[in-house]
């Protein structure tokens, strides 16, 4: 009996195995396709068949040290989810000399002219907000530099002095992480340090400054999707682009490799606390810089009471 038990638990085990081996290999295909797709008009790009947008600042904001966030719709009059509030007050807590400025649809225009066919192509639903603060959040860096952050990041401390000293920097994959399976278990499209994965960065949190050569070359290649396509190839194409532009065209210029797994652990321990053993302020040594997403029910609470408790 215990043998047949042992049978049938080795028989689940490998069932697993092999149905997240085929799952990974699927995705890993997929990610595959977008960068062939944009190895092709990477090529172009720097053959300089592909146009070159630059766009001129409309604000003087010479000077002065700009955190750049986004909503849509607008803050004022707008119900934001509260996990997006608890955000916003910890950026706003915590910006140190930094200015916040939070742009929504209406006042993007503010900042910037971007070509007429971005605003065209907003009528398409699949270019959603989503995708739109891809295309913002380069837009803006490349024309005035500064810190972008989602409306997910939550701030426990002042942005690290030495991200700001960068040309720009990025949260990416670090192959010296030592639990990576832990990871890998928690997301399996955003997560693996495999060499087929080609998501390795979080985009999420970027620091730059004005005219940085790599920014430069994201905000243009994005826009000439944004021009010539009419659907979004993958979720993940910003992160793929740029795989493959440090691999490629800018390898000397790839900034320092900080993990992102770091301003993941307070969103892990949220989402699983029973898996997670990292305390509190382990969590709040490690990073002053926190991604979160729209938690709800018991996960809320939790962070409502770490939001109550440190911020």
């Amino acid at each position: 009996m215990n043998i047949l038990k042992k049978l049938s638990a080795t028989f689940i085990y490998i069932k697993g195995a092999t149905k997240k081996y085929y799952k990974r290999n699927k995705i890993w295909k997929l990610y595959q396709d977008v960068e062939s797709y944009w190895k092709g008009v990477v090529a172009d790009y720097f053959d300089g068949k592909c146009d070159f947008y630059e766009l001129k600042p409309k604000q003087d904001l010479a000077g002065r040290s700009i955190i750049w966030q986004y909503w849509g719709q607008g803050i004022e009059n707008v119900e934001l989810p509260e996990v997006v509030q608890m955000c916003f007050r910890s950026v706003d807590k915590y910006k140190g000399n930094y200015e916040v400025i939070r742009l929504s649809d209406e006042t993007v225009s503010h900042y910037l002219d971007l070509p007429d066919f971005v605003w065209e192509k907003r009528k398409n639903p699949a270019f959603n907000r989503t995708f739109f603060s891809d295309l913002l959040r380069l837009a803006l860096l490349n024309t005035y530099g500064g810190v972008w952050l989602d409306a997910t990041i939550l701030l426990t401390d002042t942005l690290p002095v030495r991200f700001t000293k960068l040309d720009y920097f990025i949260y990416q994959r670090d192959y010296a992480t030592s639990n990576k399976a832990y990871w890998e278990n928690t997301d399996v499209y955003y997560w693996s340090w495999h060499p087929n994965h080609k998501v390795r960065t979080l985009n999420s949190i970027i620091f730059a400054k004005k005219g940085n050569a790599v920014i430069s070359a994201m905000q243009n290649l994005i826009l000439y999707y944004w021009k010539t396509q009419d659907r979004i190839i993958n979720y993940f194409f910003f992160q793929i682009l740029y795989n493959l532009l440090i691999e490629t065209q800018f390898v000397n210029e790839k900034c320092v490799v900080v993990s992102d797994t770091i301003p993941h652990l307070l969103q892990a321990k949220m989402k699983y606390p029973d898996s997670s053993s990292i305390t509190d302020e382990e969590i709040l040594k490690a990073s002053p810089i926190h991604k979160l997403a729209y938690f709800r029910d018991n996960r809320l609470k939790r962070l409502k009471l770490f939001y109550n408790k440190y911020i």
